[in-house]
């Protein structure tokens, strides 16, 4: 699953797996029942795996993927106003429509309670779904932004400009952030990062095929209408901000760089960066910002950070002055009116994703409104669809696969005695979140008003970015989550070593409460085991149970386990996709390996719940079939090129059908199950197979 992007906790410490399931008896209670009990009222015809997806003229041996999908796969195209379709986004429609009732109601109801969560959400709503107010107020809402760009007449002022409209959400030539010292996981400290680009990743200015070259005339072309649309002349204004973000490109970490935390962790004095990249007049941004009282910041990208000071310090400033209307054009134009939004839409969903049309205004209302005031309208969520009590319930599945993971972690070949210690140490020091916080952020100080939709969109960013910059001095929020509770998805936290998993995720085909074990244990129980692996992939596996960026390893065994990954990366380096684009084993190993080891744990969990409650046969199909199937069933997935060639780009996520093909040839379980026989397109030789968790 898809890791949050700069999720930074902490953990508390437990010794031992014992303890740990004792504690975690007496909070959880079969979680996976509780979500059950929300969602079975809505969701109460769905269970199971799907037999009307599967296409049994498909050998599995061959193509599992296309024999657990294959007829869904056929009988669902990508709707026009998706870049891809699959059950992700089933259950994000299940959701949308709860979500939906929730916001129609609290815009239309203006006799709620002020500066109530339903006031805040309904009224964000209202403005965004009132098309003719924002038509009429065109650009005019950020006309005091660009009046203080235009009246810019010195580098200080332009950083000064700079941090505010940084904290309003329209990013420039770096980002700022605070979060967890990734070596000293008990303190907060700044991070200064790469940034600067208006393409999706520094790969489409610096790649020489005829797609990258075709997208970056498409860019062009983006740019100069934009201009157009709000009145500027263009002149060679959309050349000069495309040269200037090719040259930030060119020395821009690459996604597979910067998945590496050791090297972006540049620790610095403040004194130093202030001496070594003096154009950037850093302290002018910090008081933009409000935020003076620290010594030491982490540059992310220093080589980066060189390169934009030289630009900085070399380039006219009326041309430093274009870049910044561009950032603000550009990053605005989705929230004025239509001709704006509509020419946002066409270059970052159609050209770059292939989505041929918008989505209907409600559905993008509530995007909107989960990207600025998500908190809030997830507070209504859960309060609609999940009970409080559901939470003291225990997850039995979770806590199976953690003494599956144990089981593994004490009979691995490769591991040093002294080694497991620490991974066992680490394994037990896990922390699990499931469905929403217990305690919701303080939004008392959060207004949203009825002047336009933009304006409230800043004051929702300001927020956001005032709330994680007065981290600073403060004891570490162990409390905060990472992800919504209406997000359909789950993440892994390093610094807080700990598994959230939102209630939206925990519905069909994900969890299904009136299906078999076997189906579970193949579908949330794989996520889940998925989610664990990640504190042992190639980068989580860097961290210690305290939330340390530190090693825990033997230099045998360090290198005993960059072996066993490497051959993983070379297998998903041989899957080609279309138009010679194959997959980065570098760049997904890490999703890879969890999906690898997260299987594999929770088939072994599986079996040993079959000693307590043993399965039958349903449909002809026996419980170990039916745990597969149900992993593959959760990746269908049909996605339009444009989309599929900006994932390979950018994703570390493999595609869902090599996440089956690629898993699943590496487990000699599956291959007993299904009978995959020498010849067949998913054999592969034993001594060939990656085998690490």
């Amino acid at each position: 699953m898809k890791q949050a992007k700069k999720i930074k906790n902490f953990i508390y410490l437990l010794f031992s797996v014992n303890i740990f399931l004792m504690k975690k008896t007496i909070f959880y209670a079969s979680l996976l029942a509780f979500i059950g009990l929300g969602s079975a009222m809505i969701y109460k015809n769905l269970k199971g795996i799907d037999e009307s997806a599967i296409d049994k003229t498909v050998v599995p041996g061959e193509d599992f993927y296309r024999y657990s999908n294959g007829t869904w796969l056929k009988n669902n195209p990508v709707p026009a106003s998706e870049s891809r379709w699959g059950s992700f986004n089933q259950v994000a429609e299940r959701n949308n429509e709860v979500l939906r009732q929730i916001l129609e109601s609290a815009a239309a109801n203006k006799s709620s309670k002020p500066e109530s969560a339903e006031q805040k959400v309904g009224t964000f709503y209202r403005l965004f779904i009132d098309t003719l107010k924002r038509d009429r107020q065109g650009i005019q809402p950020i006309l005091p932004l660009l009046g203080s760009i235009n009246r810019i007449s010195n580098s200080k002022e332009l950083m000064s400009v700079v941090a505010d409209l940084n904290s309003k959400g329209i990013r420039s030539f770096f980002g700022f952030y605070v979060s967890q010292d990734l070596k000293d996981s008990k303190t907060y400290i700044p991070y200064m990062s790469q940034g600067g680009l208006g393409l999706p990743d520094r790969d489409y200015y610096l790649k020489d095929d005829l797609k990258s070259k075709k997208i970056r005339e498409e860019y062009l072309l983006h740019v100069k209408r934009i201009f157009e649309l709000y009145g500027y002349n263009v002149d060679n204004n959309h050349q000069t901000i495309v040269s200037l973000e090719t040259e930030l490109a060119k020395v821009s970490m690459s996604r597979t760089e910067r998945r590496n935390q050791e090297k972006q962790y540049n620790k610095r004095r403040l004194r130093n960066v202030l001496e070594e990249y003096p154009n950037l007049n850093f302290q002018v941004y910090m008081q933009g910002i409000g935020i003076t009282s620290f010594d030491s910041l982490i540059v992310s990208q220093p080589d980066f950070f060189a390169q934009l000071n030289f630009l900085l310090g070399n380039t006219p400033l009326e041309d430093l002055k274009t870049y910044l209307r561009w950032c603000l054009f550009n990053q605005s134009a989705p929230y004025l009116d239509s001709k704006l939004e509509n020419q946002h839409f066409y270059f970052y969903s159609t050209v770059l994703t292939g989505t041929k049309e918008q989505k209907p205004l409600w559905k993008r209302g509530i995007a909107a409104a989960n990207g600025t005031v998500g908190e809030l309208l997830g507070q209504l969520f859960v309060a609609k669809v999940f009970t409080p009590a559901s939470k003291v319930r225990v997850n039995a599945m979770v806590d199976d696969i953690i003494v599956a993971f144990e089981q593994r972690i004490k009979n691995l070949d490769w591991m040093s005695a002294e080694t497991k210690i620490k991974a066992l140490e680490k394994l037990a020091s896990f922390n699990r979140k499931f469905g929403y916080p217990d305690k919701w952020k303080d939004y008392t100080e959060f207004a949203i008003k009825e002047d336009s939709y933009i304006e409230n969109v800043f004051r929702a960013s300001e927020f956001s970015f005032k709330d994680n910059i007065a981290n600073l001095g403060k004891p570490i929020d162990r409390n905060r989550w990472g992800m919504l509770p209406q997000t359909v998805n789950a993440y892994y936290s390093a610094t807080l070593n700990e598994i959230v998993f939102p209630a939206a995720i925990m519905q069909p085909p994900f969890f299904d409460a009136n299906a078999d074990d076997a189906v579970n244990y193949g579908s949330i129980g794989a996520v889940i085991g998925h989610e664990l692996t990640h504190g042992f992939d190639d980068q989580g596996s860097k961290y210690g149970p305290d939330g340390n960026l530190k090693s825990w390893w033997t230099e045998n065994d360090k290198k005993q386990f960059e072996t066993r990954t490497k051959v993983l990366v070379d297998q998903f380096n041989s899957f080609f996709v279309s138009d010679s684009l194959h997959i980065n084993g570098e760049l997904t190993l890490g999703e890879n390996i969890a999906d690898l080891g997260g299987l594999t744990i929770a088939y072994e969990a599986f079996k040993m719940r079959q000693m307590k409650n043993p399965g039958k046969v349903i449909n002809g199909y026996t419980p170990e079939q039916r745990f597969f199937i149900g992993f593959a069933q959760i990746w269908k997935n049909n996605v339009r090129p444009e989309a599929l060639r900006q994932l390979i780009l950018t994703d570390p996520h493999s595609p869902g059908e090599f996440r089956v093909l690629g898993t699943l040839g590496n487990m000699p379980q599956f291959y007993e199950v299904f009978n995959v026989k020498e010849g067949q397109k998913m054999y592969r030789r034993a001594e060939t197979r990656a085998n690490i968790w």
